[in-house]
């Protein structure tokens, strides 16, 4: 009897304080509480100049200024604008219930919520606690705690503010469905995140790998996706912007332009617009430039309505573009392009719904702020195909080229005899070849110091160094003198193993006397098969000596494609009074003393 009174009391307070309400519906919570859309069931004022505080929305005479919101979800018509949510709640189970207000963090930049009960005090009609001095942020949703005797009855009001316009649609969830909801959103945020980061990770190992330009442009892209949607799902907020949301709105129109100029060099890069038409690449050029100009502009003026238009505008052009390319890039068979096609068309719906969320032209619910995460995952799968399918083209067509050089092969079907005559041929053919190369190569090589088989100087720097050696011994009265060495039996060489083989032999030969000279003496390349020698502060009798050395390194040596070979030496020094010509006359006629010796020897004059 007693409990009935009790309840009856409590029913006949309650319709006391609702009673000037115009509310059609109460939400009547328990522990089984699981999602209830709050905004059906409330009633809505929009404060256009921000002017009107808790105190004075909460006085009964304000009540007329609410009226039913009759949605599911409510949008602030112009930027910066205050929403008053106001609506009554009754826990109508014996327990005391326990659960959380989530209120989506969409372009909110302040909210506060009131909580508005029956005071058990008789000298005061209401007691009010600020919910919001309790609140619990997580990514991209204030979840405010909330408890409620058993049987009380409240009225809650909500206050919201936005940086640009915004999408509100508050929900409410016993504790254990909040939990899940809390779940839920960080596994949806993880596994973006994760996707993301993994696609980065892999074209980054593709790159560094491959250096191709293609996954370095999509490495950009990536990056750019990343911060567009954790500025959209608000996990930027929580790990990079300390919660700042006002900067977490002024931020996104600079990264919605990053993310489209990476887009467009993206674009430019892997479907080759710079070489297959130049009309097409300075369109694309063109846009790359807005999107910076774009990118400022927002970076500027933050925030705002102009900057929110601009983005559609620029978002339907960029997007028409882009899938514009990608179909002509389709009819001129470019690999991949048929991914890029069906990735800017998923990006484009998603960045559709997404500005119309921004400016109000689509009402908030759960599923259309979610179904950007998968148009981004299928935009970024799309790509990935793209530059997969790219990889196994290329592969495609380096075996075709493999097997028809094999089909070639075996249709030829040449005999070992046959193959000795064409090779003999192509040996002929190069020779010829070669000897024309060497002839118009002659002016060039003057030009240069090395000479292009042995490495070594060329005859015009062993000139430059043998006329400065003479000025430098009659200005100051010392001693040098110079080796000629001549390879014995080249031209047999030549005949027998062709001419590749005796630059071979006269570029080991080379080696050799550069490993065996000293460190001051000079040797480079005076003819077809002889080197000259250049040795400074150096009598006859120890030039000889050296040459001596090198004859003996030269007759031990064994050469890769002939074995042994042998060359005759001729050694001079230079006297007071020697010209350039007399100093090598000399040294040629200690040469071909050698060679009358018998070759495989030194001789001096």
């Amino acid at each position: 009897m007693h409990r009935g009174l009790k309840n009856l009391y409590l029913i006949f307070i309650f319709f006391a304080l609702f009673a000037q309400s115009s509310f059609s519906d109460i939400i009547k919570v328990d522990g089984k509480t699981q999602k209830v859309g709050v905004t059906k069931f409330s009633e809505l004022f929009i404060d256009d100049q921000s002017h009107f505080s808790y105190e004075d929305v909460s006085e009964n005479t304000f009540g007329d200024n609410f009226k039913s919101s009759n949605s599911t979800a409510v949008s602030s018509k112009t930027p910066r604008e205050t929403i008053w949510l106001r609506f009554n709640i009754v826990n109508s189970s014996n327990t005391t219930f326990s659960g959380k207000l989530e209120i989506p963090i969409v372009w909110l930049n302040k909210v506060e919520v009131y909580l508005r009960t029956p005071s058990k005090d008789a000298n005061r009609t209401f007691d009010t606690l600020k919910l919001s001095d309790i609140k619990e942020v997580n990514a991209r949703s204030f979840f405010i705690p909330l408890e409620m005797s058993a049987l009380q009855s409240s009225t809650i009001y909500i206050k919201a503010q936005g940086v640009n316009k915004m999408a509100f649609a508050p929900k409410l969830y016993s504790l254990e469905k909040a939990e899940s909801r809390t779940i839920y959103i960080a596994m949806l945020n993880g596994a973006l995140i994760g996707i993301l980061l993994v696609i980065f990770l892999y074209n980054l190992s593709n790159y560094l790998t491959l250096k191709d330009k293609n996954y370095l442009f999509y490495l950009y892209y990536l990056v750019g996706l990343l911060f567009l949607v954790g500025t959209y799902y608000g996990y930027n907020i929580q790990l990079l912007w300390d919660s700042s949301y006002e900067f977490n709105e002024n931020i996104y129109y600079p990264i919605v332009a990053f993310n489209f100029l990476t887009a467009l060099l993206l674009s430019r890069n892997f479907l080759k617009v710079e070489s297959q038409s130049a009309k097409i690449d300075k369109y694309l050029l063109i846009l790359a430039g807005l999107s910076v100009l774009l990118g400022i502009f927002g970076l500027i003026f933050g925030s705002c309505n102009s900057s929110a238009y601009a983005t559609l505008i620029f978002t339907l052009v960029n997007f028409i573009f882009l899938v514009s390319i990608s179909a002509i890039s389709i009819k001129q068979n470019i690999s991949g392009s048929g991914y890029f096609l069906l990735a800017w068309l998923f990006l484009s719906v998603g960045n559709l719904v997404l500005i119309g969320l921004v400016l109000g032209f689509i009402k908030y619910s759960d599923l259309v702020y979610d179904i950007y995460a998968v148009l981004v995952v299928l935009n970024i799968l799309m790509i990935s195909f793209a530059m997969v399918e790219r990889i196994r083209d290329e592969e495609s067509q380096c075996e075709f080229k493999v097997q028809k050089e094999h089909e070639v092969a075996s249709k030829l079907n040449i005999s070992k005899k046959e193959l000795r005559e064409l090779n003999e041929k192509l040996q002929r053919k190069l020779a010829r070849q070669e000897k024309e190369l060497e002839t118009k190569s002659k002016e060039s090589q003057m030009l240069s110091n090395k000479d292009e088989v042995t490495k070594l100087y060329n005859k015009s720097k062993l000139e430059e160094i043998l006329t400065n050696e003479l000025h430098r011994a009659k200005r100051y009265d010392y001693e040098f003198s110079v080796i000629v060495a001549n390879i014995d039996g080249m031209k047999e060489i030549n005949d027998t193993h062709g001419y590749e083989v005796g630059n071979s032999v006269m570029k080991e030969m080379g080696e050799l006397f550069i490993r065996h000279i000293r460190y001051l003496d000079t040797v480079g390349r005076w003819s077809d098969n002889e080197y000259l020698i250049i040795c400074p502060q150096t009598g006859g009798k120890h030039a000889f000596t050296a040459a001596e050395h090198l004859q003996s390194y030269v007759e031990r040596n064994k050469f890769f494609f002939i074995g042994k070979a042998t060359a005759s030496f001729g050694v001079t020094d230079c006297q007071p009074d020697d010209t350039l010509q007399e100093l090598l006359k000399r040294a040629y006629e200690a040469l071909a003393k050698a060679k009358e010796g018998g070759k495989n020897r030194v001789e001096i004059l």
